[in-house]
C-alpha cells in the first residue's frame, strides 16, 4: 500500500483513474444478476438466454484486438472514455427492451463498452512505474472487485424494491459520472509508435497458456456463474435478492483471491498459484451440479469465486509483465480478446446444452474445461519476470 500513496503522491492522476476503473465496472455489473430472470420473464427461451448473455462478448471479441492497436497508437484517455458512452447506451437500450431480440442487441452494444477495458487497463497500468507493476495490476482487480461485488450486491435489492428497470438506468447515471471523472485523467506520453507483429504475440508461449487459461474461467463465469445458476437459485425458491446476493458473495471471494494472489505467487510459484485457483473453481462446480440448497450454493459460489479472483490477477499480470509498452496495447487488446471467447461459448453452449441434456450437464462440461485449462497452465514454467 506505501507503494500506492507514494505514487499517488507524484501523480494524482490515478484517483481519477481508480475511480473511473470503479464506475466503469459498476456500470457494466449493476445490472447482471437480475439479467437472465428478466430476459426468461419476457419469454426468451433457454437458448435465447444463452444467446443474451453470449452477446457480450461480440464486440470485445471482434474489437479488443483494433483497439489495443489504436490504444498503442493514438493513447488511452479518448477510447476509456468512449467505453462509458457505449455502456450508458447499452444499459439504457435494455432498459426499454420489451423482447428478446431486443435485450440481445443492447447487451451486445454494452459489450462493445467490456471491449474499452482494454483502454482502461492499460490506462490504468500506464499511471505506475514499471518496478510498481505488479502491485498496481493486484490494486487495479481489486477495485474491479470491489466494484463487482457492490453492484451485484444491490442489483436484486433494487430490482425488488424499485421494479426490474431501476439497475438499468442506475447504470446509466453511472457510465454518464465515469465520462466525467476519466475526462479529468492524465496519461503519460508514448512517442514511441514500433509497428507491432500480432503473430509474434500470439505465438509467444506464455501469452498462448494464458489466454487458454483465461477462456476457461470465463467460460464458467458466464455459462454459470452469470448464466444458468441464476435460474437454478430461482427455481429452488430464491428471490432476486437471494440472487444478488450468492454473486455478490462470490466477487467478495474473488477479490480476497485477488488481494493473496501476489502473495502466492512469491510463496507457491506461479503454477502453483494457478493450479489453487483451477481447483478452487473444479471443486465448485462439480458439488454445484449436487446441490439442492442455497446456503451449500452460496458456499460453493465463494469457493469458485476465490480460484476465479486468483486466476483472473495471475493472468493479467502476466501479460502486462511479458510485454513492454510499446506492445501492452496490443498484447492485452489480443488476451482480452481470446478470453471473450470464453465468455461467448459459455452462455452460448450453455443453453443448447441445457436445452439438449438437463442443467447438470453445463456443470460437468465446464468442469473439463477447467481441468483442460488447469494442465495447460501448469505443465511447465513460466519466462517472466516474475
Amino acid at each position: 500500500m506505501k507503494y500506492l500513496f507514494k505514487e499517488i503522491k507524484e501523480n494524482p492522476s490515478i484517483i481519477f483513474v481508480i475511480v473511473g476503473t470503479f464506475l466503469f465496472w459498476v456500470s457494466l455489473y449493476l445490472y447482471v444478476p437480475i439479467l437472465p430472470n428478466h430476459a426468461k420473464a419476457i419469454g426468451a427461451s433457454s437458448t435465447m438466454i444463452g444467446y443474451i448473455i453470449a452477446s457480450y462478448a461480440i464486440g470485445q471479441i471482434f474489437l479488443r484486438i483494433p483497439l489495443g492497436y489504436a490504444v498503442d497508437k493514438w493513447g488511452t484517455k479518448p477510447f476509456a472514455i468512449l467505453t462509458m458512452i457505449c455502456s450508458a447506451t447499452g444499459s439504457f437500450g435494455l432498459a426499454l427492451a420489451d423482447n428478446s431480440f431486443e435485450i440481445f442487441l443492447a447487451r451486445s452494444i454494452t459489450g462493445v463498452a467490456g471491449a474499452g477495458w482494454v483502454a482502461i487497463s492499460v490506462l490504468f497500468a500506464s499511471q505506475f512505474k514499471t518496478e510498481f507493476l505488479h502491485y498496481a495490476t493486484s490494486f487495479m482487480m481489486g477495485i474491479n472487485g470491489i466494484a463487482i461485488t457492490i453492484a451485484t450486491l444491490i442489483s436484486g435489492r433494487m430490482a425488488d424494491m424499485f421494479g426490474i428497470s431501476t439497475p438499468f438506468y442506475s447504470s446509466v447515471c453511472v457510465s454518464i459520472l465515469g465520462v466525467f471523472v476519466l475526462f479529468f485523467s492524465k496519461e503519460p506520453r508514448n512517442n514511441t509508435h514500433k509497428t507491432i507483429n500480432l503473430i509474434q504475440i500470439i505465438k509467444n508461449n506464455t501469452f498462448l497458456r494464458v489466454s487458454i487459461i483465461a477462456i476457461g474461467f470465463h467460460f464458467v463465469t458466464f455459462g454459470v456463474t452469470l448464466g444458468f445458476l441464476p435460474i437454478i437459485i430461482e427455481n429452488l425458491g430464491g428471490s432476486k435478492t437471494n440472487i444478488g446476493d450468492i454473486i455478490t458473495l462470490s466477487q467478495l471471494a474473488a477479490i480476497i483471491g485477488m488481494s493473496l494472489s501476489a502473495f502466492f505467487i512469491n510463496r507457491l510459484g506461479i503454477r502453483t498459484t494457478i493450479f489453487l485457483g483451477s481447483i478452487s473453481m473444479l471443486f465448485s462446480l462439480i458439488l454445484t451440479a449436487y446441490a439442492e440448497n442455497l446456503f451449500i450454493i452460496a458456499i460453493l459460489q465463494f469457493v469458485a469465486g476465490f480460484g476465479r479472483g486468483i486466476l483472473y490477477t495471475v493472468t493479467i499480470t502476466l501479460i502486462l509483465m511479458s510485454f513492454n509498452k510499446e506492445s501492452r496495447g496490443v498484447a492485452m487488446g489480443t488476451y482480452q480478446a481470446f478470453y471473450a471467447i470464453g465468455m461467448f461459448l459459455g452462455p452460448a453452449l450453455s443453453g443448447l446444452i441445457v436445452n439438449l441434456f438437463g442443467i447438470n450437464a453445463i456443470f460437468w462440461i465446464s468442469s473439463l474445461i477447467t481441468l483442460i485449462a488447469m494442465i495447460i497452465g501448469v505443465y511447465k514454467p513460466y519466462k517472466s519476470n516474475l
